[in-house]
């Protein structure tokens, strides 16, 4: 059977152009450098160093600017011969099921025709029988004139494809050549001592920045026993000075000599105490400090030591390299798996009567006469998740009443985890639904590649009779919220994306164009949300983000608390309900989308 050609002509042709851009970068920078390196007027050691790094620096970076430029070239090549390919595929996909309808027409006015010969009696006439002799003559070398001409359609198929492969075997040999003819390339060891030697020196600043803090302390705690023995020593001039006026007025009162007697003994004793105490928390203060730094001495010791006999192990690092690669295999793998896997065959879902979960959600969703808020659009992404299930995914799409007709996309949420299911406590599933664990790792590490779900989104889209200049609006909770940013941002050119709702779904980072009003609702402790490791954009006029504390209250769909689940799609719908109570204007964005549900469609798909 003919398919049609895979692969994204524009994404090859636009990274073609980056590095054809880098390429050209890199030749001004040797070019600054160049000029920088000439010999110039001024002489000194620092001028002449700095022009030696130059001249040096330009003929290292110098090698980079052909592979950049050789690739890039590559690349765009093998986009026009791409996209020529998968024009003639699609021409031949196309004549040859004329050629085959007419083929088959062809054969079946033939079969009618002969039959018809059979029950000719007697009485027909010669001439009768001459013309409905050539009748049948004519007819089947039509059939086999439409038979030649499939045929012919398929080669052209054939020759597209093995186009397109010898293009892409001339693009990775020139690539692979320009690669392995770099002398940019670092070895192994390389990289490994450079990564030991910076992660010593991390160590060194560590080690640095605590002995500056301990001789801080020590200092701090100096400054402070100088200041009380300086606050002594004042007491103690004062002392000496009142024992001066005890004297001066011993000549004058001889009987105050005995009581003056006693508050200089007394004070000196005071004195003597106060300088002891000082000097014992001193001593203390001193011996702790002391204790402290050699136990954090002793302690970075072993952590170093430790640390350099792990680094120093030829063992961990070939555990880590071995780590790496089947980490780097697996995830080729299973991206490989979403590029090259066929569009799902997308149908009118049909819910099972022995599901029961699965058909009350059915009756729920088409239960929806009407959308007039936010969490109206939530409940119905509750709904498409539990319909689809691991087995299956569910798209439901709902029209609204109005002209153009308005459309609510809703997209479900991660339901097969495959082989990560048995952390959740479910099977190893690796078929089924295919808003799975691959879609979320390729919709987050290569949103240019076409994943299965999102082609059979599209499909659904189309079956659902949604034209370009349609307004739509894309509801998802978690991956399918992903999968709502992700349309919005890549393929505006193919819908009339009016809206996005997204709730605990990682979009902070997506260049979701101004055109579409976006609601993105966070809840803290929801770790989902944060994968994207990017900060929460600031609100604009078509972008509001609200992260708010996880709902009170009981869980009505696993009577626990929401606090005990804030990745849960009814936690986020008691959420909408209390922001709705609180401002009821946060919605109004999606009012073009509210009215009356004038038809509605689920549509199945599954790997």
């Amino acid at each position: 059977m003919m398919e049609p050609i895979p692969g994204d002509p524009v994404v090859l042709r636009r990274t073609g152009q980056r590095y054809n851009e880098t390429a050209t970068a890199i030749r001004a920078a040797v070019s600054n450098l160049e000029e920088i390196a000439q010999p110039g007027a001024m002489v000194s050691l620092a001028l002449d160093r700095v022009r030696s790094d130059a001249s040096r620096l330009a003929r290292e970076i110098s090698g980079a600017e052909r592979r950049y430029a050789e690739t890039g070239e590559a690349l765009v090549q093998f986009a026009a011969a791409l996209e020529g390919a998968q024009g003639e595929a699609d021409r031949a996909i196309r004549d040859a099921d004329d050629a085959s309808a007419d083929e088959h027409d062809a054969s079946a006015r033939e079969r009618s025709l002969r039959t018809q010969q059979r029950g000719l009696g007697a009485e027909a006439t010669p001439s009768e029988a001459t013309a409905l002799e050539r009748s049948i003559l004519g007819v089947s070398a039509d059939a086999d004139r439409f038979a030649a001409a499939a045929g012919a359609a398929r080669q052209r198929h054939a020759e597209a494809v093995a186009d397109r492969d010898r293009a892409a075997q001339v693009a990775i040999e020139r690539i692979r050549d320009v690669v392995d003819g770099s002398d940019l390339n670092d070895s192994f060891w390389d990289n490994l001592w450079g990564g030991i030697g910076e992660f010593l020196d991390a160590v060194g600043e560590v080690l640095l920045a605590i002995i500056e803090a301990v001789i801080a302390v020590i200092v701090a705690v100096v400054v402070a026993v100088l200041v009380v023995i300086a606050a002594v020593l004042v007491l103690v001039a004062a002392i000496v000075l009142l024992g001066l006026a005890v004297i001066t007025l011993l000549v004058v009162a001889a009987i105050a000599i005995a009581a003056l007697v006693v508050l200089i003994l007394a004070a000196a004793v005071l004195a003597f105490i106060a300088v002891a105490l000082i000097a014992g928390l001193l001593v203390v203060t001193v011996a702790l400090v002391l204790v402290v730094t050699a136990a954090l001495a002793m302690l970075l010791a072993t952590v170093v030591s430790l640390a350099a006999l792990i680094l120093s192990s030829p063992l961990f690092w070939a555990l880590v390299f071995a780590t790496v690669t089947f980490l780097g295999v697996v995830l080729a793998w299973r991206v490989a798996i979403e590029i090259f896997a066929p569009t799902p065959a997308v149908d009118e879902f049909e819910p099972d009567e022995n599901d029961r979960d699965s058909l009350n959600a059915w009756e729920d969703a088409n239960a929806q006469d009407s959308m007039d808020s936010l969490d109206d659009f939530i409940a119905a992404e509750g709904f498409a998740d539990t319909m689809g299930g691991e087995s299956q995914t569910v798209v439901d799409i709902k029209r609204i009443e109005g002209d153009p007709p308005r459309y609510v996309v809703t997209l479900p949420s991660t339901q097969d985890w495959q082989a990560a299911g048995v952390f959740f406590g479910e099977d190893m599933n690796g078929d089924g639904a295919v808003n799975d664990l691959d879609t979320n790792i390729v919709l987050r590490l290569f949103p240019e590649v076409r994943t299965q779900y999102e082609r059979a989104v599209m499909e659904a889209m189309h079956q659902a009779g949604i034209g370009p200049n349609d307004p739509v609006l894309l509801v998802g909770f978690s991956q399918g919220g992903i999968m709502a940013g992700h349309l919005a941002a890549n393929r505006s050119e193919a819908f009339n994306f009016q809206g996005v709702i997204a709730y605990g779904a990682p979009i902070d980072d997506m260049a979701i164009p101004p055109k579409t009003e976006v609601v993105s609702l966070q809840h803290e402790g929801d770790i989902v949300h944060q994968l994207d490791l990017t900060s929460r954009p600031p609100n604009t006029d078509s972008w509001s983000t609200y992260s708010e504390a996880v709902p009170d209250g009981m869980n009505p769909t696993t009577g626990q608390p929401y606090s005990a689940q804030p990745h849960n799609n009814a936690a986020y719908q008691q959420t909408a309900e209390d922001l709705l109570t609180a401002d009821p204007t946060i919605d109004d964005g999606f009012a073009e989308f509210f009215g009356d549900v004038v038809g509605q469609e689920q549509y199945a798909f599954h790997e």
